[in-house]
C-alpha cells in the first residue's frame, strides 16, 4: 500500500514491500504521485517491476539468517555459535556482494594459526556458503556470487584410528570441573551415542521394564533404541535425577568442558566424538556383528562400519587359531 506526504511543496509517493527496499518518487501534484504508485504496485504484482533488494553487510545477512533459516535446522544451537563467530569477525562488516576469496583466505589462515581443526574451519565456511545460497535463491540477490565455492579448504585428516584407554577415560574424568561430564563420557563410551543424543535424552525416554532407551529426532532422522545392559543400568542409577533431562547442560558447554579436560590431562587428537568411535570399536571387539552394531549406532550404511572391523585383527587371529 502506497503512502503519500507533502514535502517542500511537492508530493512524495512511497511504496514499501517486504521483498525489497522502499520505492519512493516525488511529483509536483498528488494526482501524478498516485498514478505512479498505482502503476508500480501493479507492475510489482505482475512481476514486471523488478525491485532489487538493498545491499547489506555479511553481519546483517547473518542476522536475518538466524531468524529465518537457523531455527529450521536440527543443529540450530551449534550453528548459532558459528554464526556468532562470523558476526564478531571484521569480515562481517563487508558488503555481502563485496566479500572476496582473498578475504576468506586471510580468515582461514587466521583460524589455522589459532589451532582450529580443519573440520571446524570447513563447518564455519559451510554455514557462510549456505547464507549465500539462501540470499541468492530466496532473498532476491540473483547476481550474488558465492566466494566460498572457490576457496581452498583445509584438508580433513584420514579416518580416525585413535583409541581411548580406560586410563585415558580416568584422566579425563579426574581433570574435568563439570559435574555432568564424567557420566556423559562413560555413557557415550558404553552406548556410542552422539553428544546431541545424550543432551536430548530425558528420563521419559527410558523404559526400565523393556531395558531400552528410546532416541528420537536423531542426526540421520530415524528413531532408534539403545539397550540398557548391566553397565549402563548401573551408570543410570548413579545419576542423581529422575525427571527432565538426564544432563541439563548445553551441547556447546559439553564441547568446551571436554576440550578443557583433554588439555589438562595432556591427551591429544581426542574429541568428544572420539568416544563414539571407541564405543563402536569395542562393540566389534565383543563379537557383535555389523547389523547388531548398526542397530545401536544408527548407521544407515553398513559400509561405514566396515572400517572398524580391521581393528579386530588380533581377536580374529585368536579365533582362527583356536
Amino acid at each position: 500500500m502506497a503512502t503519500y506526504r507533502k514535502r517542500h511543496g511537492k508530493w512524495q509517493a512511497r511504496i514499501q514491500r517486504a521483498s525489497g527496499p522502499t520505492q519512493a518518487r516525488t511529483f509536483f501534484t498528488m494526482s501524478d504521485a498516485k498514478l505512479w504508485a498505482r502503476k508500480v504496485e501493479r507492475d510489482i504484482d505482475l512481476g514486471i517491476h523488478n525491485i532489487k533488494p538493498a545491499l547489506i553487510t555479511v553481519g546483517e545477512a547473518f542476522k536475518r539468517y538466524l531468524t529465518e533459516v537457523t531455527p529450521r535446522k536440527k543443529s540450530a544451537a551449534i550453528e548459532q555459535y558459528r554464526i556468532q563467530a562470523w558476526r564478531l569477525h571484521p569480515v562481517s562488516r563487508r558488503i555481502l556482494h563485496d566479500l572476496k576469496i582473498s578475504h576468506l583466505a586471510t580468515w582461514r589462515d587466521e583460524q589455522v594459526k589459532k589451532g582450529y581443526s580443519s573440520n571446524t574451519i570447513r563447518l564455519h565456511l559451510a554455514v557462510l556458503s549456505h547464507l549465500y545460497t539462501v540470499a541468492q535463491h530466496e532473498w532476491g540477490y540473483e547476481g550474488l556470487k558465492n566466494p566460498v565455492q572457490h576457496i581452498h579448504k583445509p584438508k580433513l585428516p584420514g579416518a580416525r584410528e585413535t583409541r581411548i584407554t580406560d586410563e585415558d577415560v580416568a584422566a579425563l574424568i579426574q581433570q574435568t570441573q563439570s559435574p555432568y561430564l564424567p557420566s556423559l563420557i562413560r555413557l557415550a563410551l558404553l552406548t556410542g551415542m552422539r553428544r546431541s543424543e545424550l543432551i536430548k535424552l530425558h528420563w521419559d525416554d527410558i523404559d526400565w521394564e523393556k531395558q531400552l532407551m528410546y532416541l528420537t529426532d536423531t542426526k540421520n532422522g530415524e528413531n532408534r533404541q539403545i539397550p540398557i545392559f548391566n553397565q549402563v543400568k548401573v551408570l543410570l542409577q548413579e545419576i542423581e535425577r529422575d525427571s527432565g533431562q538426564l544432563f541439563p547442560i548445553k551441547e556447546h558447554a559439553v564441547s568446551v568442558a571436554f576440550r578443557r579436560a583433554v588439555k589438562r590431562s595432556g591427551l591429544v587428537n581426542i574429541s568428544f566424538h572420539t568416544l563414539r568411535h571407541e564405543a563402536i570399536t569395542r562393540f566389534f571387539e565383543k563379537g557383535l556383528s555389523i547389523p547388531e552394531v548398526a542397530s545401536i549406532s544408527g548407521h544407515k550404511s553398513w559400509a561405514m562400519l566396515r572400517r572398524y572391523t580391521h581393528l579386530q585383527s588380533k581377536a580374529l587371529i585368536t579365533k582362527l587359531n583356536n
